[in-house]
Protein backbone atom coordinates (compact mmCIF):
# COMPACT_ATOMS: atom_id res chain seq x y z
CA UNK A 1 0.00 0.00 0.00
CA UNK A 2 1.36 3.29 -0.95
CA UNK A 3 1.50 6.23 1.30
CA UNK A 4 -1.01 8.40 -0.03
CA UNK A 5 -3.41 5.37 0.28
CA UNK A 6 -2.66 4.57 3.58
CA UNK A 7 -3.06 8.17 4.59
CA UNK A 8 -6.54 8.38 2.83
CA UNK A 9 -7.21 5.34 4.80
CA UNK A 10 -6.12 5.98 8.36
CA UNK A 11 -7.92 9.40 7.38
CA UNK A 12 -11.05 7.92 6.69
CA UNK A 13 -10.73 5.80 9.72
CA UNK A 14 -10.70 8.71 11.82
CA UNK A 15 -13.29 10.62 10.52
CA UNK A 16 -16.11 7.67 10.49
CA UNK A 17 -14.49 6.88 14.43
CA UNK A 18 -15.08 10.96 15.00
CA UNK A 19 -18.32 10.25 13.33
CA UNK A 20 -19.38 7.09 15.56
CA UNK A 21 -18.41 8.81 18.59
CA UNK A 22 -20.40 12.38 18.08
CA UNK A 23 -23.24 10.31 17.11
CA UNK A 24 -22.64 8.31 20.71
CA UNK A 25 -22.46 11.47 22.08
CA UNK A 26 -25.53 12.70 20.36
CA UNK A 27 -27.82 9.58 21.70
CA UNK A 28 -26.39 9.62 24.85
CA UNK A 29 -27.11 13.87 25.33
CA UNK A 30 -31.04 12.76 23.41
CA UNK A 31 -31.60 9.99 26.43
CA UNK A 32 -30.77 12.92 29.01
CA UNK A 33 -32.49 15.49 27.23
CA UNK A 34 -36.19 12.88 27.59
CA UNK A 35 -35.23 12.22 31.18
CA UNK A 36 -34.99 15.64 32.10
CA UNK A 37 -38.11 16.76 30.36
CA UNK A 38 -39.71 13.77 32.27
CA UNK A 39 -38.71 14.39 35.13
CA UNK A 40 -39.77 18.18 34.82
CA UNK A 41 -42.80 16.93 33.71
CA UNK A 42 -43.44 14.73 36.71
CA UNK A 43 -42.65 17.80 39.13
CA UNK A 44 -44.98 19.97 37.60
CA UNK A 45 -47.71 17.59 37.77
CA UNK A 46 -47.15 16.82 41.39
CA UNK A 47 -46.94 20.91 42.47
CA UNK A 48 -49.99 21.12 40.87
CA UNK A 49 -51.82 18.30 42.63
CA UNK A 50 -50.00 19.20 45.90
CA UNK A 51 -51.09 22.82 45.75
CA UNK A 52 -54.65 22.15 45.24
CA UNK A 53 -54.57 19.91 47.81
CA UNK A 54 -53.20 22.05 50.31
CA UNK A 55 -55.72 24.71 49.13
CA UNK A 56 -58.77 22.63 49.76
CA UNK A 57 -57.46 21.90 53.15
CA UNK A 58 -57.08 25.53 54.29
CA UNK A 59 -60.34 26.30 53.06
CA UNK A 60 -62.26 23.52 54.49
CA UNK A 61 -60.35 23.92 58.13
CA UNK A 62 -60.74 27.58 57.70
CA UNK A 63 -64.12 27.37 57.44
CA UNK A 64 -64.65 25.09 59.99
CA UNK A 65 -62.51 27.51 62.56
CA UNK A 66 -64.98 30.42 60.99
CA UNK A 67 -68.29 29.05 61.69
CA UNK A 68 -66.76 28.53 65.43
CA UNK A 69 -65.23 32.30 65.40
CA UNK A 70 -67.03 33.71 62.74
CA UNK A 71 -64.62 37.27 63.07
CA UNK A 72 -62.11 35.19 61.88
CA UNK A 73 -60.15 34.24 58.29
CA UNK A 74 -60.43 31.61 56.55
CA UNK A 75 -57.12 31.73 54.97
CA UNK A 76 -54.41 33.34 57.63
CA UNK A 77 -50.81 33.59 57.29
CA UNK A 78 -50.04 30.75 59.81
CA UNK A 79 -52.15 28.27 57.81
CA UNK A 80 -50.49 28.95 54.80
CA UNK A 81 -47.31 28.21 56.02
CA UNK A 82 -48.09 25.40 57.71
CA UNK A 83 -49.70 23.21 54.73
CA UNK A 84 -47.08 24.76 52.33
CA UNK A 85 -44.04 23.98 54.27
CA UNK A 86 -43.84 20.52 53.51
CA UNK A 87 -43.93 21.44 49.80
CA UNK A 88 -41.70 23.54 49.08
CA UNK A 89 -38.80 21.05 48.95
CA UNK A 90 -40.58 20.37 45.72
CA UNK A 91 -40.77 23.62 44.66
CA UNK A 92 -37.33 24.33 45.04
CA UNK A 93 -36.42 21.05 43.44
CA UNK A 94 -38.45 22.36 40.31
CA UNK A 95 -36.80 25.91 40.42
CA UNK A 96 -33.42 24.03 40.43
CA UNK A 97 -34.45 22.08 37.34
CA UNK A 98 -35.73 25.05 35.36
CA UNK A 99 -32.27 26.91 36.18
CA UNK A 100 -30.63 24.01 34.64
CA UNK A 101 -32.50 23.43 32.09
CA UNK A 102 -31.66 26.97 30.85
CA UNK A 103 -28.54 26.92 31.82
CA UNK A 104 -27.63 23.76 29.05
CA UNK A 105 -30.12 24.82 26.45
CA UNK A 106 -32.30 21.84 27.41
CA UNK A 107 -35.91 22.44 25.90
CA UNK A 108 -38.61 20.67 23.53
CA UNK A 109 -37.52 20.33 20.11
CA UNK A 110 -41.29 19.76 19.02
CA UNK A 111 -42.25 23.28 21.00
CA UNK A 112 -41.07 25.36 17.83
CA UNK A 113 -42.47 22.82 15.24
CA UNK A 114 -45.81 24.00 13.12
CA UNK A 115 -48.37 21.60 14.56
CA UNK A 116 -49.14 18.63 11.82
CA UNK A 117 -52.71 18.84 10.60
CA UNK A 118 -53.94 15.45 9.75
CA UNK A 119 -57.68 16.68 8.06
CA UNK A 120 -55.55 19.21 5.96
CA UNK A 121 -52.92 16.45 4.77
CA UNK A 122 -55.59 13.63 4.28
CA UNK A 123 -57.68 16.32 2.10
CA UNK A 124 -54.38 17.15 -0.01
CA UNK A 125 -53.57 14.18 -0.47
CA UNK A 126 -57.70 12.61 -1.40
CA UNK A 127 -58.00 15.63 -3.71
CA UNK A 128 -55.37 14.30 -6.19
CA UNK A 129 -57.28 10.71 -6.16
CA UNK A 130 -59.48 10.37 -8.96
CA UNK A 131 -61.50 7.64 -8.02
CA UNK A 132 -60.88 7.01 -4.09
CA UNK A 133 -60.04 3.39 -2.95
CA UNK A 134 -62.49 1.35 -0.77
CA UNK A 135 -59.67 2.53 1.80
CA UNK A 136 -60.43 5.61 1.39
CA UNK A 137 -64.03 5.41 2.10
CA UNK A 138 -63.67 3.04 5.03
CA UNK A 139 -61.85 5.58 6.65
CA UNK A 140 -63.68 8.58 5.95
CA UNK A 141 -66.86 6.84 7.06
CA UNK A 142 -64.65 5.71 10.54
CA UNK A 143 -64.14 9.23 11.48
CA UNK A 144 -67.11 10.69 11.02
CA UNK A 145 -68.73 8.27 13.15
CA UNK A 146 -66.11 8.07 16.13
CA UNK A 147 -66.12 11.96 15.71
CA UNK A 148 -69.79 12.31 16.30
CA UNK A 149 -69.33 9.62 18.98
CA UNK A 150 -67.57 11.76 20.67
CA UNK A 151 -70.17 14.48 20.55
CA UNK A 152 -72.47 12.23 21.52
CA UNK A 153 -70.50 11.47 24.69
CA UNK A 154 -69.86 14.59 25.44
CA UNK A 155 -73.34 15.46 25.29
CA UNK A 156 -74.46 12.81 27.42
CA UNK A 157 -71.84 14.05 30.21
CA UNK A 158 -73.00 17.41 30.10
CA UNK A 159 -76.91 16.09 30.83
CA UNK A 160 -76.37 15.51 34.45
CA UNK A 161 -74.76 19.40 34.54
CA UNK A 162 -77.55 20.84 33.13
CA UNK A 163 -80.14 18.84 35.15
CA UNK A 164 -78.15 20.32 38.33
CA UNK A 165 -78.57 23.64 37.10
CA UNK A 166 -81.79 23.84 36.12
CA UNK A 167 -83.27 22.20 40.07
CA UNK A 168 -83.69 25.75 41.96
CA UNK A 169 -83.47 23.50 44.88
CA UNK A 170 -79.35 23.36 44.43
CA UNK A 171 -79.03 27.15 44.35
CA UNK A 172 -80.27 28.21 48.35
CA UNK A 173 -79.19 31.63 49.30
CA UNK A 174 -78.62 31.48 52.38
CA UNK A 175 -75.41 29.26 51.47
CA UNK A 176 -73.31 30.49 48.97
CA UNK A 177 -70.62 28.28 49.70
CA UNK A 178 -72.30 25.06 49.94
CA UNK A 179 -73.80 26.03 46.86
CA UNK A 180 -70.64 26.37 44.93
CA UNK A 181 -68.77 23.46 46.62
CA UNK A 182 -71.57 21.80 44.89
CA UNK A 183 -71.25 23.00 41.94
CA UNK A 184 -68.03 22.23 41.94
CA UNK A 185 -68.60 18.86 42.72
CA UNK A 186 -70.96 18.20 39.68
CA UNK A 187 -69.15 20.54 36.93
CA UNK A 188 -65.82 19.52 36.89
CA UNK A 189 -66.38 15.32 37.23
CA UNK A 190 -68.65 15.27 34.25
CA UNK A 191 -66.63 18.23 32.42
CA UNK A 192 -63.40 16.30 32.80
CA UNK A 193 -65.30 13.21 31.56
CA UNK A 194 -66.80 14.61 28.41
CA UNK A 195 -63.49 16.33 27.48
CA UNK A 196 -61.42 13.38 27.91
CA UNK A 197 -64.15 11.40 25.81
CA UNK A 198 -63.52 14.22 23.13
CA UNK A 199 -59.72 13.90 22.94
CA UNK A 200 -60.12 10.00 22.51
CA UNK A 201 -62.21 10.60 19.80
CA UNK A 202 -59.76 12.90 18.42
CA UNK A 203 -56.71 11.13 18.61
CA UNK A 204 -59.02 7.96 16.90
CA UNK A 205 -60.16 10.08 14.31
CA UNK A 206 -56.78 11.60 13.30
CA UNK A 207 -55.61 7.86 13.24
CA UNK A 208 -57.81 7.19 10.91
CA UNK A 209 -56.73 10.21 8.77
CA UNK A 210 -53.64 9.30 8.48
CA UNK A 211 -54.29 5.83 7.51
CA UNK A 212 -56.61 7.35 4.54
CA UNK A 213 -53.68 9.64 3.62
CA UNK A 214 -51.46 6.55 3.16
CA UNK A 215 -54.07 4.43 1.03
CA UNK A 216 -54.80 7.89 -0.94
CA UNK A 217 -50.60 7.63 -2.06
CA UNK A 218 -50.70 4.45 -2.43
CA UNK A 219 -54.10 4.88 -4.57
CA UNK A 220 -52.30 7.55 -6.41
CA UNK A 221 -49.40 5.12 -7.58
CA UNK A 222 -51.75 2.75 -8.79
CA UNK A 223 -53.38 5.88 -10.85
CA UNK A 224 -50.12 6.61 -12.21
CA UNK A 225 -49.55 3.27 -12.78
CA UNK A 226 -52.76 2.85 -15.08
CA UNK A 227 -51.73 5.84 -16.81
CA UNK A 228 -55.41 7.98 -14.83
CA UNK A 229 -54.29 11.22 -14.46
CA UNK A 230 -54.84 12.58 -10.96
CA UNK A 231 -57.19 13.91 -9.50
CA UNK A 232 -57.62 18.18 -8.95
CA UNK A 233 -60.57 18.38 -7.33
CA UNK A 234 -60.85 21.41 -4.96
CA UNK A 235 -60.57 21.25 -1.21
CA UNK A 236 -63.78 21.61 1.10
CA UNK A 237 -63.68 24.98 2.96
CA UNK A 238 -63.12 24.16 6.85
CA UNK A 239 -66.04 24.26 8.84
CA UNK A 240 -64.24 24.10 12.52
CA UNK A 241 -64.99 27.59 13.47
CA UNK A 242 -68.12 27.88 12.70
CA UNK A 243 -69.11 24.62 14.40
CA UNK A 244 -67.03 25.97 17.77
CA UNK A 245 -68.29 29.14 17.55
CA UNK A 246 -72.13 27.63 17.12
CA UNK A 247 -71.15 25.46 20.52
CA UNK A 248 -70.42 28.32 22.25
CA UNK A 249 -73.49 30.37 21.52
CA UNK A 250 -75.63 27.24 22.30
CA UNK A 251 -74.22 26.79 25.62
CA UNK A 252 -74.00 30.17 26.19
CA UNK A 253 -78.01 30.42 25.45
CA UNK A 254 -78.38 27.30 28.00
CA UNK A 255 -76.49 28.59 30.68
CA UNK A 256 -78.90 32.02 30.58
CA UNK A 257 -81.98 29.95 30.53
CA UNK A 258 -80.74 27.68 33.38
CA UNK A 259 -79.43 30.91 35.52
CA UNK A 260 -82.82 32.57 34.90
CA UNK A 261 -85.16 29.48 36.16
CA UNK A 262 -82.86 28.55 39.39
CA UNK A 263 -83.15 32.40 40.24
CA UNK A 264 -79.90 33.77 39.56
CA UNK A 265 -81.18 36.78 37.45
CA UNK A 266 -83.02 37.50 40.59
CA UNK A 267 -80.25 37.02 42.79
CA UNK A 268 -78.07 39.10 40.75
CA UNK A 269 -80.82 42.19 40.52
CA UNK A 270 -81.64 42.33 44.15
CA UNK A 271 -77.83 42.31 44.89
CA UNK A 272 -77.44 45.51 42.53
CA UNK A 273 -80.02 47.19 44.10
CA UNK A 274 -78.42 46.63 47.35
CA UNK A 275 -74.96 47.72 46.15
CA UNK A 276 -76.65 50.90 44.40
CA UNK A 277 -78.36 51.71 47.43
CA UNK A 278 -75.88 51.46 49.66
CA UNK A 279 -73.28 53.55 47.53
CA UNK A 280 -75.68 56.77 48.02
CA UNK A 281 -76.47 55.65 51.65
CA UNK A 282 -79.66 54.32 51.29
CA UNK A 283 -79.17 50.94 52.11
Amino acid sequence: MRGADRFSYGKNALEKSAQGINCGFREAFMTKRKLYLALQAVVCIALVVLLSLSAISIYREGSVRKAEHPLESIYTPEAVAEKFAPIAPLIVAGLGLLIVGIALGVKDERAGRETEDAALERDLAAARVARPSEAMLTERRRQKRVMWLGRGLFALCMTPVLVYLLNPAHFPEADLEGMFIGLIRVLLPWTAAGLGALAVCSVLAERSALRETQAARERMKEERAAGIAAGSKPLEPRKRTGMLQAVVIVAAIVLIIAGALNGSARDVLYKAITICTECVGLG
